[in-house]
């Protein structure tokens, strides 16, 4: 059975870089991963028709993946072209593997060799519900970005597009009726900064998504700093005026998520959590402490120490 290391092994072998596995390892995936890479590569082997070319498609076919991207295919195709320009691969294999890669985008064969990759690529839908139940989770994380009341008909929309002789009935029905666990990680963050990522990092294993909101704070300086690339994936929302008010636009069930550093924080949340409260006596609010090593980091610290070019250590890339 392959492993990383094997495929490494091939591609050296190919003369292609083992650094498109890398690729895999890319922070905002939680599907397409090398698990899913690895999982192609074994249905793939079961077959006799497992050549070079059917190994390549399957290495690049995700090998770029930007969830935002409308153009992930074509990229992955792209980038396989650049690879291969140092192998001894022929021009018309060279064609085809680009094919079998855009295949992948529709799922619409071009061949009876692109179907068996496609077949392998959407291996997960003939899958016990369990796993699809988890796929389905690892899929949300992917698109944690989009509002859940845009995500959820979209994606029914896609399950049923998928959904041949009723093998995904019970997985768009679980759709349907899930309600994930969704925090709102509410703060004015300028910056957002490396105890902010550790409350949001311990948020994320109590809630299935976190939503995070900038609010204005008219007793702080407006944010001018740029939001960090690590959280980019995540939804984010901007609010003025009072939280509760933004709390009761969102038109879901949501929890608020606050970082706490000390005790002086604990304080002064739970003298505004009265407040709150009076307003919108059914909101939830979650306060979550930052590590120890965290905790003297705040965000006018770091404004501070910008003055003298020593605030990056603070800072998230």
């Amino acid at each position: 059975m392959s492993s990383i290391e094997s495929i490494s092994t091939r591609l050296n072998k190919l003369k292609f870089p083992t650094e498109v596995l890398d690729c895999y390892r890319e922070s905002h995936r939680y599907y397409h991963t090398t698990e899913h890479l690895l999982d192609v590569i074994v249905q793939l082997e079961k077959l006799k028709e497992f050549d070079d070319e059917l190994f390549l498609a399957a290495v690049y076919h995700d090998a770029v993946y930007d969830p935002k991207a409308p153009d992930n295919e074509e990229q992955s195709a792209e980038l396989f072209l650049t690879h291969a320009k140092s192998s001894a691969l022929s021009e018309k294999q060279k064609t085809d593997i680009k094919q079998f890669i855009l295949d992948t985008k529709t799922h619409k064969t071009s061949s009876e060799k692109s179907q068996l990759l496609i077949n392998a690529d959407l291996n997960i839908l003939d899958q016990p519900f369990a796993k699809l139940m988890e796929y389905e989770r690892q899929i949300f994380k992917e698109y944690q970005f989009v509002d859940y009341k845009i995500y959820k008909p979209k994606r029914l929309e896609v399950l049923e597009q998928l959904n041949k002789n009723g093998r995904l009935n019970l997985l768009i029905e679980y759709v349907k009726h899930r309600k994930p666990a969704i925090g709102v990680f509410c703060g004015s963050f300028n910056p957002f900064h490396k105890g902010h990522y550790n409350v949001l990092q311990k948020a994320e294993k109590i809630f299935d998504k976190v939503i995070i909101a900038f609010g204005k704070n008219p007793d702080k300086k407006e944010r001018t700093w740029p939001i960090p690339k690590i959280i980019q994936n995540h939804q984010m929302e901007e609010y003025s005026g009072l939280l509760t008010d933004f709390v009761d636009s969102l038109g879901q069930d949501v929890v608020v998520v606050r970082g706490l550093r000390n005790s002086t924080d604990f304080q002064y949340e739970q003298n505004q959590y009265r407040y709150i409260q009076e307003l919108m006596p059914g909101i939830k609010i979650v306060n979550i402490f930052c590590d120890k090593e965290f905790e003297h980091i705040s965000s006018s610290g770091i404004r501070t120490l910008e003055k003298f070019n020593k605030h990056q250590n603070y800072l998230l890339d």
